[in-house]
């Protein structure tokens, strides 16, 4: 993702990626490197901020294994997180909007998990953190401020997902596809497991207030032609109890995104009519069938930083969750791995009833160990957890939750 993005932004105007952090040795090399930037230019292995601005200064680029470093750097005016991964993405989010950096975050993982408080302490540093345009939820949130907009009842948001679901997937088993697909196993495997699926729609429902209404959506198979007949309250043919709900569809909506909407309005139902928008009865579907991912990911930069503007941010007390579900019988004594792996996957879930059970935010089920037998399909109980304590997104939490509760109290 982070290769593709240095790739698409060597063909623009006005902007450059100037330093680009990766642990592995020589990775942000070779992005440089497959992005057309000559190794001449690359300074290799940056380990000091005086290194790096000199390098900047002289117009050349930055590599380095240190995203500390990233913040540090003082030519830099955003940082874009492109990790995937929850207790990173929270750590390099939070040290560069402490640094006064706006932060482009493209791991919705940890948006998931702790967005609301990264939101609230952007805004009190006078900087921008958004999610992405291009990924599905930032490509929702445009079709919903759209609708938004112009002053349409929005019924109903969501994706589609293309993947078949197997909640049991292992990397495994998905190796030679991913290796064809010249992706992560890992994360192939958390976009057939649901898990990726589960976390965007809780980022763009908590940015809009659109809870799921069952534990892990309704998630139909669907056709394009038939979102505005399914999508609906089920007092007019739908699957929903009632407006206001994020979900998705199975089938050929993938990989696009969409936004059902209403309207009572006599002649601006006449004129949806005569425009052809696909729609059934009083219900119309705004639909657009590409997500371009990390190559859209320039607007977000873009917007972020010449217009103060967020393309998706969670401004309110969210209302949904991505939690922890097991993946396989779970013994007591066992470490549950990462996303995409071997022990867990995500289903989302109002917030108020994951808070209510007490159950575990998928985020900060990483690295936690098992201290109660936890059947195969069953939501892992923050009781039945011991919490990796060392790691950065379970303090970030903390602070979350206690704020989330101060503001109830005051409320």
């Amino acid at each position: 993702m982070g290769t593709g993005l240095i790739s698409q932004i060597e063909q623009m105007a006005g902007m450059r990626i100037v330093a680009v952090a990766d642990i592995a040795p020589g990775r942000a090399e070779a992005a440089y490197s497959q992005a057309g930037v000559s190794a001449n230019m690359v300074l290799a292995d940056a380990t000091t901020v005086g290194q790096a601005e000199k390098a900047i200064a002289q117009g050349r680029r930055v590599a380095t294994r240190s995203a500390d470093l990233l913040v540090r750097i003082p030519q830099l005016e955003v940082i874009v997180e492109a990790t995937g991964i929850p207790e990173v993405g929270a750590s390099v989010c939070h040290a560069a909007i402490l640094a006064g950096k706006h932060v482009v975050n493209m791991n919705v993982e940890a948006d998931a998990t702790v967005g609301w408080y990264l939101a609230k302490m952007a805004r009190a540093a006078g900087v921008v953190y958004t999610l992405t345009a291009g990924d599905e939820p930032g490509a929702i949130k445009e079709l919903y401020d759209f609708a938004d907009a112009l002053g349409f009842e929005i019924v109903c948001i969501g994706k589609g997902k293309n993947n078949p679901l197997d909640r049991s997937v292992t990397p495994d088993r998905v190796a030679e596809r991913a290796r064809q697909q010249q992706m992560s196993a890992k994360m192939l495997a958390s976009f057939v497991d649901g898990t990726k699926t589960m976390v965007e729609m809780t980022s763009v429902g908590n940015a809009t207030g659109f809870a799921p209404e069952v534990r892990g959506a309704h998630g139909p198979r669907c056709t394009v032609q038939d979102l505005p007949r399914v999508f609906v309250p089920k007092s007019d043919g739908g699957v929903l109890a009632s407006a206001g709900a994020v979900d998705y569809a199975v089938g050929d909506v993938a990989p696009g995104v969409f936004v059902i909407i209403t309207t009572d309005q006599p002649k601006i139902i006449a004129d949806l009519r005569y425009l052809r928008l696909n729609g059934y009865g009083k219900y119309w579907a705004l639909y657009r069938p590409y997500h371009l991912a990390n190559l859209e990911t320039p607007i977000s930069i873009a917007r972020a930083v010449l217009y103060g503007e967020a393309t998706l941010a969670t401004e309110r007390p969210p209302v949904a969750e991505t939690i922890a579900m097991a993946k396989r019988d779970l013994k007591a004594g066992e470490k549950i791995d990462g996303l995409g792996g071997y022990t867990v996957y995500g289903m989302i879930e109002k917030a108020q009833i994951a808070r209510e059970q007490r159950l575990t935010p998928l985020g900060l089920a990483i690295g936690a160990t098992v201290t109660k037998d936890i059947p195969q399909g069953a939501p892992l109980p923050l009781d039945a957890l011991e919490l990796d304590e060392t790691q950065y997104i379970v303090h970030l939490r903390y602070l979350q939750d206690k704020m989330l509760a101060e503001s109830d109290a005051e409320d």
